[in-house]
């Protein structure tokens, strides 16, 4: 049974629903097209925070799951480092009169969204992407795409007016991120299940306070564009690598033909060397 969700150099890709089709990761896409300075931040915070990056997914794996388990009605069991990222988050979810999908689609006549190994997904034929949305749900007869986020610092809708004001920055940054990802999975669920999203809302826990924000249908519009520039970025930074490693492949091919040659023309002047010794000639 092949795996829905795999990884290819490190990127992660899904299988779609046509077997020879098999699309990138919104995140892979946006992680790849990320700025410099943005890479190099994470770098430097990884650097300076051994195991940070394993910890925030523990993290956010907990949350998300007592996300799922509460829309479902289960008993929530959360680690007690974990709680004050879970308080709050449950009256975001109260708001909403129905939930259709929550980490994979909860109507069954979209169990093809599902493959055989659980892992749930949407896609995208047209702009060829995958992605698994953590949230659709209907509020007031609106269908609202949701993001659960985990966070140290808050997150910013608004670009921080001082250079100073860092951890603003990092906000603005992860919401825009955040926005893009919204806006790609609404894409794809109009593809894959033919949903229309109106809405699209951002959930933030911090251990101090937790954050909502709401993206108009215009908003998402916004950074649909911001999006399939991404897609496009993407695709370049592919072909540059394809054709980078062509070109290396040549040298490879052309240093190993000069080697030959190198062999074929010692072994010329070594038997020329040879006849020479056994028929001298004398010039008179």
């Amino acid at each position: 049974m092949p795996a829905t969700r795999f990884e290819i150099n490190g990127e992660r890709h899904y299988r779609t629903d046509k077997e020879d089709k098999a699309y990138p990761s919104v995140t892979t896409i946006l992680g790849k097209c990320a700025s410099e300075s943005s890479k190099k931040a994470l770098r430097n915070w990884i650097a300076k925070n051994p195991g940070g990056s394993a910890a925030a997914a523990k993290r956010g794996s907990a949350v998300h799951q007592a996300c799922e388990d509460y829309i479902r009605g289960k008993e929530i069991t959360i680690e007690e480092e974990y709680q004050p990222f879970w308080t709050g988050i449950s009256q975001h979810l109260d708001k909403f009169d129905e939930f259709i999908w929550s980490e994979m689609p909860l109507r069954p006549a979209w169990k093809f969204c599902t493959g055989q190994d659980g892992i749930s997904r949407v896609w995208s034929h047209k702009y060829e992407y995958c992605g698994c949305p953590d949230l659709v749900g209907i509020r007031n007869g609106t269908v609202i795409i949701a993001d659960f986020k985990t966070s140290n610092q808050p997150y910013s809708r608004y670009y921080p007016k001082g250079k100073d004001d860092r951890s603003r920055f990092t906000g603005w940054n992860k919401f825009n991120k955040c926005a893009m990802q919204l806006a790609a999975y609404a894409q794809a669920l109009d593809e894959t299940l033919g949903i229309r999203v109106e809405c699209g809302q951002i959930i933030v826990s911090t251990p101090e306070i937790d954050q909502s924000f709401m993206l108009t249908t215009e908003e998402l519009e916004r950074y649909k564009t911001k999006w399939l520039q991404k897609i496009r970025r993407y695709q370049e930074l592919k072909e540059e690598e394809l054709l980078a490693k062509q070109v290396l492949q040549e040298l490879k091919d052309e240093n190993l033909q000069d080697s030959r040659d190198d062999v074929s023309s010692n072994e010329v002047c070594t038997n020329s060397g040879n006849k020479s010794d056994h028929c001298k000639a004398s010039v008179s």
